[in-house]
């Protein structure tokens, strides 16, 4: 049986030294190791439980806490539960550990172009024809906001519900009132 754990943790610690090697010089082993599949063998949570890396930490894991715990004394078909639970942390951790570098990654600054066609309400009144500007507030970026607005019609006071229609500069916005989708007929029956 310590053959069998030798086995894994052989395999596992080989890898897993070879993507770090590999780390080194620039090759993270994506397009090497990693396969993309079409299947979907994500765990719960969105982790990604079934690459390279996880399964090398899992491999290596479990032949470590299997040898281990033979070393201490406990049989080897006694260590196999605890083994295979130390490889579903040591896959589990990886794949979270990978999930949170993927999203670090993740660019989420803010464009103030991504406002176009939102839909925000006017805080302080904007003059008519851009003569002068007002200010609206809006939800972009997943933040509430207040950016300067311009508008090419006539004054639109407080209150009004506009759309964003074009961006003048990088914190100054042209608006439009908000026309309602649904006009409600002025005929009562």
């Amino acid at each position: 049986m310590a053959t069998f754990y030798l086995t894994f943790l052989t395999l596992g610690a080989v890898v897993l030294a070879l993507q770090f090697v590999l780390g080194l010089f620039g090759a993270d082993g994506e397009g090497v190791f990693d396969a993309d599949t079409d299947a979907d063998l994500h765990g719960a949570d969105g982790l990604d439980l079934f690459t390279v890396r996880a399964l090398s930490a899992a491999a290596a894991f479990f032949g470590l806490t299997g040898l281990g715990l033979m070393r201490v004394g406990l049989a080897g078909w006694l260590a196999l539960p605890f083994a295979l639970a130390a490889g579903l942390v040591a896959a589990v951790g990886v794949a979270a550990m990978m999930r949170a570098m993927k999203r670090l990654e993740q660019d989420r600054s803010f464009r103030i172009e991504s406002t176009i066609g939102l839909s925000g309400t006017v805080a302080l009144g904007i003059p008519a024809a851009r003569s002068g500007a007002g200010k609206i507030h809006l939800v972009a970026g997943e933040r509430f906001q207040e950016f300067d607005a311009v508008t090419a019609e006539d004054a639109i006071p407080s209150g009004t519900e506009v759309h964003v229609i074009d961006v003048v500069s990088s914190d100054t916005l042209v608006v439009a009132r908000r026309l309602p989708l649904f006009e409600e007929p002025n005929d009562p029956r």
